[in-house]
């Protein structure tokens, strides 16, 4: 069955370097992953992912010990977004740098229009299990599993008027961290609850994937001091760590610094257990609305 996110990560192979070491995929992004008229950074991101740990097993020698590929799928991704990118066509042409039993390395680049869009570097590996050695509070530890009777969902809030992604994915809000729809300011946090809407059939690859798109998926917190508008990503990373289990993640919004032209605004990222899947931290641009 097609849907939204398997749509999105549904890359053709278009080409292939000689020595193996590079390949070019053709990827579609739809109007659901934007935010206003330009592709959302998250969504973008996945896909770099994604087909990062594509290309490791498609530039595989025949041979190639299956030890270097079973389980390995990125472990951080890190992205310089030079351009945003329109809903069309992307070609993301994937280099991969280095492979080695622990960790490999590749390079993506995604291009629109012959004009470099997106440029990252993504660390693969193998996801952590098990109960960590030490884990800090984290923002997020206090909200309930899944989300409570008076959370904001997107598709029935203003708010579903400029992020599109409800066709993909179910998203709400704790209320009491998002007070801009009370009228009023707070502190540039928000948290909140999101799952994807593919089904069973999907759930494998998206159990890696889609915690790269969670880690950019709040609305910007800068939206809680009163400046509202695009807020354009310039850089992000993120750090998958471990696969979640069935049900709703929560994340956690926060930045430790507004300033007067950028501001900064990290991710944490929980299962229903409360187990850390992923987090992020990433540098944008105020929006010019303000």
């Amino acid at each position: 069955m097609s849907t939204p996110l398997a749509d999105l990560l549904g890359l053709t192979e278009t080409d292939r370097s000689e020595d193996t070491a590079s390949v070019r995929y053709r990827g579609a992004v739809s109007e659901t992953f934007t935010i206003g008229p330009k592709v959302h950074g998250g969504s973008l991101q996945m896909m770099v992912s994604s087909a990062a740990r594509r290309a490791l097993h498609d530039l595989a020698e025949p041979d190639a010990d299956p030890a270097l590929l079973d389980g390995v799928t990125g472990l951080a991704v890190s992205s310089d977004y030079l351009a945003a990118p329109d809903p069309a066509e992307v070609e993301l042409a994937v280099r991969i740098a280095k492979r080695g039993r622990t960790v490999s390395l590749a390079h993506v680049d995604v291009t629109q229009g012959d004009r470099l869009m997106v440029s990252s570097s993504v660390t693969l590996g193998r996801l952590d299990h098990g109960e960590p050695h030490h884990r800090s509070a984290l923002r997020v530890d206090d909200l309930p599993p899944a989300p409570t009777g008076d959370a904001v969902h997107i598709d029935d809030s203003p708010l579903g008027k400029v992020m599109h992604l409800a066709p993909a994915l179910d998203l709400a809000l704790d209320p009491d961290w998002f007070p801009v729809l009370r009228g009023t300011t707070g502190e540039p946090a928000i948290r909140g609850w999101v799952r994807p809407k593919d089904g069973p059939a999907q759930r494998a690859d998206l159990d890696l994937d889609f915690p790269v798109l969670v880690c950019d998926i709040s609305p910007p917190v800068v939206m809680n001091l009163g400046l509202f508008g695009w807020a354009p990503t310039v850089q992000l990373t993120t750090f998958v760590r471990r696969i979640p289990r069935p049900g709703w993640l929560r994340f956690a919004a926060t930045s430790t610094e507004v300033g007067q032209g950028m501001f900064s605004e990290d991710h944490v990222v929980v299962d229903c257990s409360g187990a850390l899947v992923a987090q992020s931290r990433q540098l944008a641009l105020i929006p010019s609305g303000r």
